[in-house]
C-alpha cells in the first residue's frame, strides 16, 4: 500500500473548506465505493497486488497471474459506482436525502467521468483501445473533458470561489490524462 503525497495535499485543501461531518460523509461514501470493486474482485477470482492512494483516488493494482477477463474488468470497474447508486436508491427509498445521499450520488456519477484515472475513463478504454474507432473516440472524449474544464470555469465565475474545487479537480483530471499518454 502506498500513500502520495497529493492525497494528504487533497485532504488539506478538504479540511480548510468543508464541516468535519460532511468530511466524514465524503470518507464513507468513497470507502464503500472501493468496497464495491473489492468485492466484484473477489467475486471475479481476482486478487490484489497493490494499492495506490492519491489525490486523483485509489488505484487497485491486481496480479498478473491471477487475470481477470476482459467482462471481469468491466464487471470490476462499474461495481464501485454501482455500490455508490444502489445505497443511494436504498436511502431514497426510506425518505433520506440528506447530504451522505447526495455525496453517493455525487461519487457514483464523478467516478464515471471519461477520464483514466477514473471508472468511465477506463472503461472507455477498454472498450476503445485496439478498436478501428479508438482514435475517433479519444479526440471525442478530449473534446468532452475541455468542454467540463470550461464549464467548470463558467461555475467560478457565476457562483463564486465556492466553486472552485470543480475547476481544480477538472484541470488536475485534464493534466493527468495528458501525463498518461507519455
Amino acid at each position: 500500500m502506498r500513500i502520495h503525497f497529493s492525497f494528504l495535499v487533497f485532504n488539506a485543501l478538504i479540511f480548510l473548506m468543508r464541516s468535519s461531518g460532511l468530511i466524514l460523509s465524503f470518507y464513507a461514501v468513497c470507502l464503500l465505493h472501493e468496497a464495491g470493486h473489492l468485492i466484484a474482485l473477489k467475486l471475479t477470482g481476482g486478487s490484489i497486488r497493490s494499492v495506490d492512494i492519491s489525490g486523483a483516488g485509489i488505484v487497485i493494482g491486481t496480479r498478473k497471474g491471477g487475470s481477470i477477463s476482459d467482462k471481469s474488468r468491466l464487471f470490476v470497474l462499474l461495481s464501485g459506482p454501482a455500490a455508490n447508486i444502489l445505497l443511494y436508491l436504498l436511502l431514497s427509498i426510506y425518505g433520506y436525502h440528506g447530504s451522505f445521499a447526495q455525496l453517493t450520488l455525487v461519487a457514483a456519477v464523478y467516478n464515471m467521468l471519461p477520464y483514466r484515472s477514473l471508472d468511465g475513463g477506463a472503461i472507455i478504454s477498454q472498450l476503445a483501445v485496439g478498436t478501428v474507432c479508438e482514435r475517433a473516440v479519444m479526440h471525442i472524449l478530449n473534446t468532452v473533458k475541455l468542454l467540463l474544464i470550461v464549464i467548470s470555469a463558467a461555475t467560478v465565475y457565476f457562483f463564486g470561489r465556492e466553486a472552485f474545487p470543480l475547476l481544480a479537480v477538472s484541470l488536475a483530471l485534464f493534466a493527468g490524462d495528458i501525463t498518461d499518454l507519455r
